[in-house]
Order: C-alpha cells, then structure tokens, then sequence
C-alpha cells in the first residue's frame, strides 16, 4: 500500500511539473509573439515632432507671402525634391514690355491706369512686357490655331510637329552658347517641397472702366457677393443680368447692392460673358467715382491660357512658346508682388500684358502654359521682372542703358532674330518733317545743320552716347539756333520709331549705297533715311530671336525652352512653384 501510494505521489508530482513547465513555455510564446507585435507597429504620431519636423524643413519666411506656405511635414518617410527638368526683368521705375504682335507693338508697364471704357482686346500682340514710351510690335501676322479652345471662335490649324534642325552658322553659336549656358547655370530647376506655393493663385486683371450698364451671364448659376464675400443672392444659369452704378453702389438687375459686388460662376470650369467676351474666374466691380471698375479674378495658369497666344505667333515651334508661357507667368508674379496693396494686379493691355480671355486661347499655347505650369524665373530667390519684346534687331540691351537701373539679369546677349520686318526696317522723312517733330517736342534747334552721334557699327562695344548693343543712349542736334541733345527713348518716341537700334543717313539712300552714316544737313531739300533694326526696347527676351532658336534645336528636347530663357535672362534660376 504504501509503495502504490509512493508510485501515485511520483506520477502526481512528475504530472504536475510537467503541466506547469508547459504552461511557462506557452505564456513565454505568448509574450514572445506580443513582444514581435509590438516591434511591428508603428511609432505613435508626436504633434511637437511633426511641429518640430515643419519647423526644420520650412525655409526662411519669405516678404512674398501670398505665394510661399508650409509644406505638411511627414514625421516617418523622408521626402526628397526630385528635378523633372533640366537646369536651364521691372525695371525699378519704368514700365515693362509686352510680347509683340503680328503687326502692331506694345509694352506693358508696371500699372495701368483704368481705361474710360471696356477694351475689348484686338488681335494685334504686345511686345514685351511693357516700356512707357513707344510701343512694341507683334511678331507677324496671327497664325492659325493647332486646335479650337472651348468657347475661342479660332479657326482649327495643321497639327505643329517637332521644329527641323537648320545647319547654319549661327546654328553652331547657338550650341556653343548653350553649353556654356549650361556650364554657368545658377540653381536647379525643381524648388525644395518647402518653397512651393500651396495653390495656384489668382490675378486680378483690370479689363476696364465704364460708366454705362453692362450684361453679364453664365452657362452656369452664378453667385453674387458683396464686399465682404457675402452671398447676397443667385443667378440662374444662361440669365442674362444687368450690372452698373447707382448712387455710388454697384447694381445688379438695378438694383444697388454695395460698393464692391463680384459675380462668380458656381462651376469653377464655367466661363462667363462680360459683354459677350468669355472669362475664367470671377468678375468684381467696384464702384468708383460714378464709373465701375472691371476686374477679373481669374487662376494665374487660366489667365495665361488668354495672355500667352496674344504674345506670340501660335505656330510658333513649341520650345518658343513655352518660354513665353515661362515669362508671362513670372512676369504676372512679380506684378502681383509690386501691386498686392493695390486695387487691381494687371491691365489687359499693352501697359502689362495683352489678355483676351477665353476667346483669345489656342491649343498650342495652352499646351505650353500646362507643359511648364508653375515654372518661374528667380534671382535671388525673387520673381525677375521678366521683360520681353518682339525683336532684339541681332542683339539685346542692358537695363542701365536703356531705362539707367543696372538689372543683373537684364543684360545684353546675341539675338537670333531672322524676322525680315522686324530685324531690319527703314523710314524715309524729310529736314523740315524732322525739325517739325523736334519742335513739338520742345526741343527744336532751328534749322537743322548736324548730327552729333557715334555712328552705328557691330555690336558688342559701348560708347558713350550707345549701348553695348548700339541703341542710342542720346544724340546732339545742332541747328541755326542752338543745340539739344535727347534720350534715344524719348527720340524713339518722338520720330514714332520700332527701336532705338538705329541711324541716320542725310542725302544718302543705306539700300544703294555703301551703308555708311551721313549727319550733315545741306540745308537744301535734304532726305533723311533711318535704318534701324530690331522691335521694342531690347530688354531681355527676344520673341522672333526665341522662335529662331527654338526652330534650330534639337529634336528630342523637350526642355529646350530653359535654354532660350538661360540665354536671354542673365543668371536666373527656373524653379517650379506649384
């Protein structure tokens, strides 16, 4: 008995160990298998990391608030700004210049002052972004569209193909300047995460100033705010709706509302019809001194859809017009920094940049503006004044010589410029035509007997009275009562000439003879020729001188336009913004 009871008391013990040495194991696995759980998941989100985090990968705050914001910070992944390209003016107090029109010129300037009446945009083109004297003039004849835009009455065009290769030259100058365009290029062409604008922002664009009633109506319903952005009431879609000024308020369907109404489209992809002209965006108007101000506020990518094809010759090769497209954006940018205090950021003409909203657009042109979205200029980090001109007449300018600010990155270069009508010109005037227009000008001499100028030779070298590219810097007449000396801007201005890139040649025809200057009057009958060349003030990009460059690249390049921007601007950075 006793043996049995020993035998069961080791079985017992040997069973009880047994299952107790299983159960650690198995809460040992159990720990174990909690503890790879644990290691699996991820850490926890810190709100002071991810605050420290944006802290450490935001930039400098910038002056240029309403574009630059905070990029959300990503506490785990590290993010790193990858380039999709590759690396490729304002005059301080004058205006600037608009892009050239097939048979007319024109220059932007810094602000636009309200017009007495609603322009409606011709079909003549700017020259560059806009110079206060003189016009610039537009590159040829408006081409026909690669394609109709939505609303844009343009007639359909032959499909663009990639520009052919044209040995010359001047083709392998082009190369040669390109590589060392590339070998000096300042920056990336991409912008860190931190430096990017959050949204594609909005341009106020002046359209005009009226005191008569208007009609305005939309394929959508609109809305209709007052000046605190309230909604007062809402039109119905294809309503056609009266708007003007009543006792110094803003009236819609006679009705006064308040002193600023805007109506918006409730689809932001529906345009609406100011007086039978399509727009993107919004339009406000404000009451001011018994006239309306009208203002289209519209996305800047949108705004350039409407600005670009007026700038340039739609046929253009693709590289050229997405450099415009480049310009214009950075262009709008910097005008919107210098005016954000002010009532409105551009004019739709010539005193900035040409705009026919949506009825001016191509598809050519609006396929540039996308290829290159958000991509501007930068000098020191800030939008250039990028300004541009139908022709530089074989070579560009410096800032200082034209308007007396030295811009760094408005300096004088070669131009390719091969357009007949536009690189070289002659006007034929008579002794007493000229002294006629000095005089109402106020700066009649008599009768003329000299000219006292630097005669016009090959680019490159200053004097003191041109500038590195041989426009004039100022010019001496000497006549029977004395002596004046202009400006070559003001002489542009006063004789109604395409540049300043010019001379005079008294008695002597410069098509039959050897093309030397003659500056001495005869005080007979005297003819006087003036051969110039080139098209506007010659500040930074040429138009005719892009698209020949842009016809001689490559093929395969599909990024060609920085080249044509990198040679113009002089030590930009190309950083894509949103």
């Amino acid at each position: 008995m006793k043996t049995k009871r020993l035998q069961l008391m080791i079985m017992a013990t040997l069973f009880l160990g047994v299952n107790i040495g299983g159960a650690s194991v198995a809460q040992g696995a159990t720990l174990q298998n909690k503890n790879v759980v644990v290691a699996k998941k991820p850490t926890p989100k810190s709100t002071v990391s991810s605050t420290n985090v944006s802290k450490v990968n935001t930039t400098k705050k910038s002056s240029f608030r309403p574009l630059v914001t905070k990029p959300v910070a990503k506490p785990v992944a590290k993010t790193t700004s990858k380039s999709t390209a590759t690396p490729t003016v304002a005059k301080p107090s004058a205006k600037p210049v608009n892009a050239a029109k097939p048979s007319t010129a024109a220059k932007p300037s810094t602000a636009a002052k309200p017009a007495t009446t609603v322009k409606t945009v011709s079909t003549a083109k700017s020259t560059a972004v806009a110079k206060p004297a003189g016009t610039a003039p537009k590159p040829v004849a408006k081409p026909v569209a690669t394609g109709a835009k939505p609303i844009a009455q343009k007639p359909a065009a032959s499909k663009q193909t990639t520009p052919k290769v044209v040995k010359t030259t001047e083709a392998d100058s082009i190369k040669a300047n390109t590589a060392v365009i590339t070998r000096n290029k300042v920056g990336s062409v991409m912008t860190p995460a931190t430096e990017r604008i959050e949204h594609v922002p909005n341009v106020r664009v002046l359209l005009g100033s009226r005191s008569s009633d208007a009609t305005v109506t939309s394929t959508a319903n609109m809305v209709v705010l007052n000046s605190g952005n309230g909604q007062v009431s809402t039109i119905s879609a294809n309503r056609g709706t009266s708007v003007g000024v009543r006792g110094g308020k803003i009236a819609v369907n006679g009705k006064a509302i308040d002193t600023v109404v805007t109506l918006k489209p409730t689809n932001s992809d529906a345009p609406f019809l100011f007086e039978g002209k399509g727009y993107r965006g919004g339009l406000t108007l404000r009451a001011n001194n018994g006239t309306m101000m009208v203002i289209n506020s519209v996305p800047l990518e949108d705004y350039l859809y409407g600005v670009v094809p007026q700038e340039v010759v739609p046929s253009w090769p693709a590289a050229a017009l997405e450099a415009q497209a480049v310009a214009a954006r950075t262009y709008a940018l910097h005008t919107m920094e210098q005016n954000k205090g002010k009532l409105y950021d551009v004019s739709n003409s010539t005193d900035h940049q040409v705009y026919s909203g949506v009825s001016g657009e191509y598809q050519a042109t609006t396929n540039a503006v996308n290829k290159t979205k958000g991509v501007v200029m930068l000098y020191n980090q800030r939008p250039i004044n990028a300004l541009f001109h139908s022709d530089g007449g074989g070579y560009t300018e410096d800032s200082v010589n034209v308007w007396g600010n030295d811009i760094p990155y408005l300096k004088g270069v070669k131009d390719y410029s091969t357009g007949t009508s536009t690189s070289n010109w002659t006007v034929t005037t008579s002794r007493q035509a000229l002294e006629s227009k000095l005089n109402a000008a106020s700066k009649g001499v008599g009768k003329l007997k000299s000219i006292q100028l630097t005669p016009l030779g090959n680019p490159g070298q200053q004097t003191s009275d041109r500038g590195v590219s041989g426009r004039i810097k100022s010019v001496t007449f000497i006549g029977t009562s004395g002596k004046t000396t202009v400006d070559g801007d003001s002489l542009r201005s006063i004789l109604g000439l395409k540049s300043t890139l010019f001379d005079f040649y008294v008695n002597h025809n410069p098509a039959k003879g050897t093309g030397k200057a003659y500056h001495n009057f005869t005080g007979n009958n005297d003819t006087v020729y003036i051969k110039g060349h080139g098209w506007g003030h010659g500040l930074g990009m040429s138009q005719w001188g892009a698209a020949e460059m842009a016809k001689r690249a490559t093929p395969g390049d599909a990024n060609y336009y920085q080249t044509i921007l990198r040679h113009y601007y002089s030590g930009i950075t190309l950083k894509k913004m949103y």
